[in-house]
């Protein structure tokens, strides 16, 4: 980017015929001597060795007698500035690693390319950044406008603190990890005290943060081949006993082999429907290869057993994926719960449900009760369901299919190992379960002392 800059015949910003840009390159290294060490990078990595080895040049007029060496030696001075102003205020503003690229680029999928896993929009250097950055080195001080680049997150703050207590080569590891992630800032603007939703993967939890309080759900979530995809969206929608929609993948790599065999389908309550007639097909009467042509879809029925579980809870994304109850309410209690094709299950599916509606009548309450075989809780409620049971009615209750999330609450799936509890506000460590961390390090690196 700096070299563009120049190539394509940008001013020069710091050498200047009053010599004193030898005082701005001393300050300047000095200032990457001292902030990159306290940010657990490399002075080395922002040239500040070749920088003051340049200005001494300047300082004991050490030239020979050609003025070549002397505009030789003021170009490789302006160069190395400028690349260590911009490589530090870019890196500190943006991170000195870009996920989308890296990764994006991890999973091979078998029919070509990559699997996305990480779509958080993420704030971006504009395409003139270099120049507008390079302006302030004309500053008085141009090492002020470096300060404004660095995080103000306050996890931000606290990892750097905690560099100064924690030398185990693992724990800087997970700390330097954690406080890139923190460079990479988020276009989406969750406001102070607003309702939100936050699941981080490596912890294995949810949690419901509200203005006044906060609660934790355990989740489980992808398995490795599968895993859950990094995002930021807004829930809009709550489902009652959705119907399952099984996806392509499954549908070629776990059903497909099982065409033919009613009693399979019979056992796990799927349906299968061609697509163009809307017509359902007896399983009997379907191959593998029909399945796999795209032509059909297979579904699960709703209620008891469902895999989805009682409850879905919708948000815009590209995957496909959501956060929803489950019928296998054991595998809350495996320590290691990244098990799911992609999709997030949540362990207190009606919990959240109270915490996305925005102060809900309880009928409506009620009906949600109601619907997934809970007891009501309002008197219209019961008196609902004593009526039902003078007449006898024992067919499943459905009082409701849907309600809206209005206004939407906002969700991150995000994926940290270092970071504080949101419930209790203790920093607290997890596995690095998808091996981000390996990733992020690797590509850091070069970087850090």
């Amino acid at each position: 980017m700096v070299d563009r800059y120049y190539k394509e015949g940008g001013e020069w910003v710091w050498v200047d015929a009053d010599n004193a840009f030898t005082d701005k390159a001393d300050e300047l290294a000095r200032y990457l001597e001292q902030k990159a060490s306290e940010t657990g990078l490399s002075p080395q990595a922002f040239f500040t060795d070749a920088i003051k080895e340049e200005a001494r040049h300047f300082e004991h007029l050490d030239f020979d007698s050609a003025a070549t060496s002397a505009g030789r030696s003021m170009a490789t001075l302006e160069l190395y500035l400028s690349k260590a102003y911009i490589r530090y205020a870019l890196g500190q503003r943006y991170g000195f690693m870009n996920p989308h690229k890296v990764l994006n680029r991890l999973d091979a999928r078998n029919e070509g390319g990559y699997r996305q896993v990480y779509d958080i929009d993420l704030e971006q250097p504009s395409k003139d950044f270099v120049k507008e950055a390079l302006q302030h080195a004309r500053d008085s001080q141009p090492t002020d406008y470096l300060e404004t680049t660095e995080s103000t997150h306050p996890v931000y703050r606290l990892l750097k603190q905690r560099l100064t207590t924690d030398s185990t080569p693992d724990g800087r590891k997970r700390i330097l990890c954690n406080m890139e992630r923190l460079r990479w800032r988020h276009t989406q603007c969750i406001k102070p005290g607003e309702r939100h939703v936050f699941v981080n993967i490596p912890s294995q939890t949810l949690w419901a943060i509200g203005p006044d309080s906060t609660f934790a759900m355990k989740i489980c979530c992808g398995a490795w081949k599968t895993k859950t995809p990094l995002l930021a969206s807004n829930i809009r929608l709550i489902q009652v006993n959705p119907e399952w929609n099984i996806p392509g993948t499954i549908l070629r790599d776990e059903v497909s082999p099982h065409a033919g065999d009613s009693t399979y389908f019979a056992r796990n309550n799927y349906f299968i429907v061609h697509r163009a007639s809307g017509d359902t097909i007896d399983p009997r009467h379907i191959t593998r290869e029909q399945l796999r042509s795209g032509a059909y879809r297979v579904a699960q029925h709703s209620g008891k057993g469902n895999s989805l579980g009682r409850l879905i809870f919708r948000f815009n994304n590209q995957f496909d994926v959501y956060l929803h109850d489950t019928n296998n309410r054991k595998a809350f209690n495996y320590e290691r719960r990244t098990i799911s094709h992609g999709c997030v299950r949540v362990e207190k599916p009606f919990y959240l449900t109270l915490f996305l509606l925005d102060n809900p009548d309880e009928w409506l309450l009620d009906k949600i009760r109601l619907s997934i075989d809970m007891k009501p809780e309002s008197d219209k409620g019961k008196q609902y369901l004593e009526e039902r049971e003078k007449e006898g009615n024992s067919e499943p209750v459905r009082l409701i299919q849907s309600t809206n999330v209005s206004p939407t609450v906002p969700l991150t799936i995000d994926y940290y190992t270092l970071y504080p509890n949101p419930e209790t506000g203790e920093m607290e460590t997890w596995p690095d379960r998808y091996e981000y961390d390996i990733q992020i390090y690797r590509h850091i690196k070069p970087y850090l002392l």
